[in-house]
């Protein structure tokens, strides 16, 4: 797993100093976030949470000696904020809830999580970076989950020229994450089931 801080970003944070706490709230923040969406899937208590796990992590900052240490205690960390939080809300998905219980191992659910938040992250970034009618089409077709024809009708555009777009979409991401064949394994398949209709949920839930 890549290296997201630098060593002396580690000592200074150990030792206090402010740009170094919002080098790592900026390193880590957008992975915690998409981790405890997973679980809790609410976007507003995943920010909440994630806060929270923010301010224990600054609070306790003299502890942490090395990057490892520092992005286990936010994973860790996230994961109980997130149970507690669904138990204290019944929450009637229990399917969130039982995600978040068979989260036993403490070391296999950083890596595991931290990789697939950097890949969604990854994916993210070239989907925004897409051209402008491109970008707007790909997302409504696969975050808003819009058929061609419903996208063809809000945009005032032909149908074909929707799936024209949407393949150049897949195409230019596919060239923009050629480096990452994790992000792009990710990404394809994750297409494949919307196309399939074999999950119902948005397109953020899947990631």
């Amino acid at each position: 797993m890549s290296k997201k801080l630098e060593n002396q970003t580690v000592i200074n944070f150990q030792h206090g100093d402010e740009k170094a706490f919002e080098k790592v709230f900026k390193a880590y923040y957008s992975s915690i976030v998409v981790f405890t969406k997973k679980i809790t899937g609410n976007q507003d208590e995943a920010e909440d949470i994630t806060t929270e796990v923010f301010l224990k992590l600054f609070q306790r900052n003299t502890q942490f000696k090395d990057e490892p240490g520092i992005r286990a205690f936010l994973y860790v960390s996230a994961r109980n904020s997130c149970l507690n939080y669904l138990k204290s809300k019944k929450a009637h998905d229990r399917s969130h809830l039982e995600i978040a219980k068979r989260m036993e191992n403490d070391t296999l659910l950083e890596y595991e999580y931290s990789i697939k938040a950097e890949i969604v992250e990854t994916i993210h970034k070239a989907i925004e970076n897409l051209p402008d009618e491109c970008r707007k089409i790909f997302k409504l077709l696969y975050y808003d989950e819009l058929k061609p024809a419903e996208v063809a009708a809000l945009l005032q555009i032909s149908v074909n020229t929707v799936y024209v777009q949407k393949s150049r979409a897949m195409q230019v991401l596919r060239l923009r994450l050629s480096e990452n064949q994790l992000a792009v394994a990710w990404l394809f398949y994750t297409l494949a089931l919307l196309e399939l209709d074999v999950v119902c949920r948005p397109f953020y839930a899947l990631l």
